[in-house]
């Protein structure tokens, strides 16, 4: 169950992120969708400032996600049990700098 648990879990928490950066991106750049972004409030984060800052950033953290949840799934077919857990804890530490970046105003 333990195995079955970090397989799952390093696939899914990766590729949630990474499908939802880059169909934002995708979204936004290729299918001209609008971008909301919250210049006015004093607590928006950094990357708010500018459109291009904006896609800048959810691109690079796009394809961070969308490298790890590709290596997990390599290393799931591999059946290399500890390279998955690896790609586990590096998609939390991701994680965290997502919410990390989004903490610098």
């Amino acid at each position: 169950m333990n195995r079955f648990f970090i397989k799952f879990a390093a696939l899914v928490s990766s590729g949630i992120f990474a499908y939802s950066y880059l169909r934002e991106w995708f979204g936004i750049v290729l299918l001209n969708e609008e971008i909301i972004l919250q210049t006015d409030e004093a607590f928006s984060p950094y990357f708010h400032r500018s459109e291009q800052l904006y896609l800048r950033v959810i691109f690079i953290f796009g394809l961070i996600f969308l490298s790890i949840f590709s290596a997990s799934a390599y290393f799931t077919f591999k059946k290399k049990d500890k390279m998955v857990m690896l790609c586990f804890v590096m998609s939390m530490l991701a994680i965290f700098a997502v919410m990390a970046n989004g903490a610098i105003k």
